[in-house]
């Protein structure tokens, strides 16, 4: 009887260690299935795709953090987005916690923007034109596929600077890059006078003999002549005729040598009177040295040709260009006066380079002879120009003087002549402003 108690005790204890064992290894089971990355993120709120989708994109130290959290489904566009960055994941969950969009976190942890944010001049405002122009060389707010490897602070200048431009009246952005080379060089000006200035002398720019320094002069000498050609503009401003005859004169630029300028805008007096010889057997008068031996020369030449030319007037002093002048004005008037002799110390008689050959007098008609002819061909071989032409009284002051020429050396007296342009217009571009060429 106590063997068979024995038996069934041995037996019930057998059957609790059975089920001991079978307990064990169901909780062993369990708390491996619970410890499973699939059911903690079911646990955390993520569905069946979700979970799948956060093992393909996220890294396990990832995954686990998302499985220690409520779920965080925002994260999901983010990290599609080009502009991801892995090492951000943190930063990203941080900020959905604090409320903030998608868009804005990415735009905050991208390394451009945040490059361009410590960048000098940065406005937040212009944060998309920034990225457009550094992303896009075609923009339009990039003038060329060079600038697009512009330093960050450029581009940041570069956008600012424009959209200032563009609020101010008659901004063009096709030439945004000639405004601001014209700031350069005048910083002193105002933006809005710039677009102004900029745009007027583009009317200009692709007439010969364009001065930038008078385009303002050119404007008020175009409104006050309506009628005149742009060239015809340039050049009467460029000889100074914007203002009347004798306004503002100076003293001739005497370092010009044989260019040296005299006329109704710039006076010489007796101490300026060059070194002198007589002429001689070739004229009346005296002239500067080399002009005289290169008259001489001339007239030889003509003579070979069989060309009779003599000096009838060279050198005058002050004294004796008052009693030519004063005579002039006794018997026509000053008007009348001022148009064929210069007033004393306005004559370029005064400085031993003029000379007027065979005849001073309009009525005889030296234009129709064939010493002029020959001279208009020849001179410039000896350095001369004729200095009064036909149809520009309203440049030189003086009616048209077939028979007065000027020395102004062999160098330019081709260049001169072949031009078509008076002294004046000839000296304003190549002698007053030699940084034009």
């Amino acid at each position: 009887m106590a063997r068979k108690k024995k038996k069934k005790t041995f037996k019930a204890i057998v059957i609790l260690v059975v089920l001991a064992l079978i307990a064990a290894g169901g909780y062993i089971g369990w708390k491996k299935y619970t410890a499973r990355i699939e059911y903690r993120l079911g646990k955390a709120g993520y569905n069946k795709e979700e979970t799948e989708a956060i093992k393909e994109m996220f890294s396990e130290e990832q995954q686990e953090i998302l499985a220690n959290l409520r779920a965080v489904p925002e994260i999901f566009g983010i990290a599609r987005d080009e502009r991801y960055q892995e090492d951000r994941f943190v930063d990203y969950l941080s900020g959905i916690a604090e409320g903030k969009d998608a868009e804005t976190l990415l735009t905050d942890f991208d390394p451009l923007v945040i490059a361009l944010r410590d960048t000098e001049g940065y406005k937040e405002e212009n944060l998309q034109l920034y990225m457009q122009a550094i992303r896009d060389p075609d923009s339009g707010y990039i003038s060329s596929a060079s600038d697009f490897r512009l330093y960050y602070a450029e581009i940041v200048y570069r956008i600012n600077r424009q959209l200032e431009y563009s609020k101010l009246e008659g901004y063009d952005p096709a030439i945004y890059e000639t405004y601001e080379t014209y700031t350069a060089k005048h910083q002193d000006m105002a933006l809005q006078e710039v677009v102004t200035h900029v745009n007027t002398a583009l009317k200009y720019k692709d007439e010969p003999y364009f001065i930038d320094a008078y385009l303002d002069r050119y404007e008020t000498y175009r409104t006050a002549n309506p009628d005149a050609a742009l060239y015809d503009v340039i050049l009467a401003v460029n000889a100074g005729i914007d203002k009347p005859f004798y306004t503002d004169a100076q003293h001739a630029d005497m370092s010009k040598g044989y260019l040296v300028l005299v006329n109704k805008y710039y006076y010489v007096n007796d101490n300026d009177k060059p070194e002198t010889v007589e002429l001689g057997y070739y004229g009346v008068g005296e002239m500067e040295v080399t002009a005289a031996e290169h008259f001489r020369h001339m007239v030889d030449a003509a003579a070979a040709d069989g060309i009779y030319l003599r000096s009838v007037n060279a050198y005058r002093t002050e004294a004796i260009q008052n009693l030519f002048y004063t005579g002039y004005v006794s018997e026509a008037g000053r008007a009348a006066a001022d148009t064929y002799s210069a007033r004393p110390g306005h004559s370029e008689h005064q400085v031993g380079l003029a000379v007027d050959i065979n005849t001073a007098s309009i009525s005889k008609h030296f234009e129709n002879t064939a010493q002029y002819a020959w001279l208009v061909e020849h001179c410039a071989e000896y350095g001369f120009i004729l200095r009064y032409l036909p149809g520009k009284q309203y440049i030189t002051g003086y009616v048209y003087e077939p028979w007065h020429y000027r020395y102004v050396g062999v160098e330019y007296a081709k260049d001169i002549m072949d031009s078509g342009l008076t002294f004046e217009e000839w000296y304003a571009f190549y002698v007053a402003n030699p940084d034009l060429q």
